[in-house]
């Protein structure tokens, strides 16, 4: 499992690659997430990660990121948090 930090967000996820030729990586829950509170972080479980990207993600995201989500399309919120376009 890797450990994956958005710092803009404070937050942290746990993810495995079952290909290494694909992208997308599988995002599953970070056991002993506890540790990162301290610190001010909070942990996306994989359940809220593997949601579906719609509208209601978007209204925080300045206009270039939101350039990058219309032409990169990612199709899950893991995927806009933790995402390889940047």
């Amino acid at each position: 499992m890797s450990i994956l930090f958005n710092a803009a967000a404070f937050l942290v996820a746990g993810a495995e690659q079952q290909d290494p030729h694909m992208i997308n990586a599988v995002f599953v829950d970070v056991a002993g997430g506890d540790i990162y509170r301290p610190a001010g972080l909070r942990v996306a479980t994989a359940a809220d990660l593997n949601q579906p990207l719609n509208d209601r993600h978007l209204p925080s995201l300045t206009e270039e990121e939101r350039r990058e989500v219309a032409y990169h399309q990612p199709s899950r919120l893991g995927d806009l948090l933790f995402n390889w376009f940047d």
